[in-house]
């Protein structure tokens, strides 16, 4: 045997014994955690074959290698080629939503069909909307062009009355009605069981002030004033406004829940860097994150118990929503990693994007269950029909809104 071909059996054999110990550890499954796609292994599948979220054709369905041939019943639809300000259901089998660039609303099915334009005003870099309980108002908030001498843009808010839109025989009849909210409005949350809003003014001498009112503004209620208001805000359920100090790697996270009726102000957490939580609908449970000793950590708080538990899915609390029926199923979307200690400002600013896989966690039964791979979306507002059939997301690389049916 020459000393060449040596040489090739040697390479052969080294290679084969590396494939060997490759497979065994990516093989390998955490504990307490289960597929529900045979074969996946422990984390969502990567690679070529997962494709990017924008050669997908608007209104396609997934194709097997998007969801998993193991996984038939989870379907991921493009609901939209364009980006979304913000998106609801309308019942179990539809959503409504704003286009970003002319702030048209749109109705469609989850799977993609019957889309259908509801309104013809024109409301351009519209940002965010947010819709009522039953999906017949909403909240928008949009840029408006600087005045003269001015370089920053004006955020403005509009509370809109669709009920008539959703009625509508034709586009031509569906004129957007509602009212214009001061300009010193920062912040808007909109109630989950009545027809209410709460929002943030910025006053002088940098106070700020928490009003409570009907949908069209009537019936204003002040609940507090505080000299201090870089809140994001959120009413998770009847009895809870939350106030979350707007989140940063460089400064201490508080989060607070305000009673609406009488404006009483409880900490709940506090003291974490990059603090980003989402409140469970019965107000028990918080999914959390911030900076730790290793960089990202997400956690589970029992509000009663006051114990932080660790959530089991490296991810950010924004890219996470809770179960309607079964309130102890937590749905996160998980990238493959969160590196570096600038998070999640880095994400905020754009500077960072992720590959977002989708997993469910029982957080009484510790079980965790893949129930998408990652496909090139950078999820964020994600958010589960009634009926727990379907999830909806933004894609947040270019704001299209997807679907992911859970069910047959």
């Amino acid at each position: 045997m020459n000393k060449t071909t040596k040489i090739i059996i040697t390479a052969i054999i080294i290679t084969m014994l590396a494939a060997g110990f490759f497979a065994f550890y990516v093989g390998q499954k955490p504990s307490g955690v289960t597929d529900e796609q045979t074969g996946a292994g422990g984390f969502p599948d990567t690679g070529e074959s997962a494709g990017r979220a924008s050669s997908r054709s608007f209104g396609e369905e997934a194709s097997s290698s998007r969801v998993g041939k193991e996984a038939p019943q989870n379907i991921l639809t493009q609901l939209t080629k364009n980006a979304i300000s913000g998106a609801a259901y309308y019942g179990t089998t539809t959503a409504l939503y704003m286009e970003r660039a002319t702030g048209h609303i749109y109705k469609i099915n989850l799977d993609g069909t019957n889309r259908i334009r509801l309104s013809n005003a024109t409301v351009p870099k519209s940002f965010e909307a947010a819709w009522s309980y039953k999906s017949d108002k909403m909240a928008v908030r949009y840029f408006e062009d600087p005045s003269a001498g001015n370089i920053k843009l004006a955020v403005k808010t509009f509370l809109a009355s669709i009920g008539h839109l959703l009625k509508a025989t034709s586009t031509s009849e569906a004129e957007l009605k509602g009212l214009a909210l001061p300009i010193i409005v920062s912040e808007i949350a909109v109630s989950p069981a009545e027809d209410k809003i709460f929002y943030l003014n910025s006053l002088e001498n940098d106070l700020t002030e928490g009003v409570v009112a009907d949908f069209n503004n009537k019936n204003q209620k002040k609940i507090f004033e505080l000299p201090f208001g870089e809140f994001n805000v959120s009413w998770p359920t009847k009895d809870n406004i939350v106030l979350l100090t707007k989140p940063s790697a460089k400064a201490d996270g508080f989060l607070y829940f305000l009673n609406p009726k009488t404006g009483g102000l409880t900490r709940i957490l506090g003291g974490i860097k990059g603090l980003m939580a989402i409140v469970s609908p019965d107000g028990e449970k918080i999914v959390f994150s911030g900076l730790g000793r290793d960089g990202t950590e997400s956690k589970i708080y029992n509000v009663k118990s006051k114990i932080a538990s660790d959530l089991g899915l490296a991810t950010l609390a924004d890219k996470c929503t809770w179960g309607k029926k079964n309130k102890n199923i937590v749905y996160c979307s998980v990238p493959e990693r969160i590196s570096g200690s600038n998070q999640p400002d880095g994400w905020y600013q754009g500077v960072v994007s992720f590959d977002d896989g989708v997993w469910s966690k029982n957080v009484s039964t510790g079980e965790s269950k893949n129930i998408l791979s990652r496909f090139g979306a950078d999820i964020m507002g994600i958010f589960i029909s009634d009926d727990e059939n379907y999830l909806i997301f933004t894609d947040k690389n270019n704001g299209t809104l997807w679907s992911l049916k859970l069910k047959i």
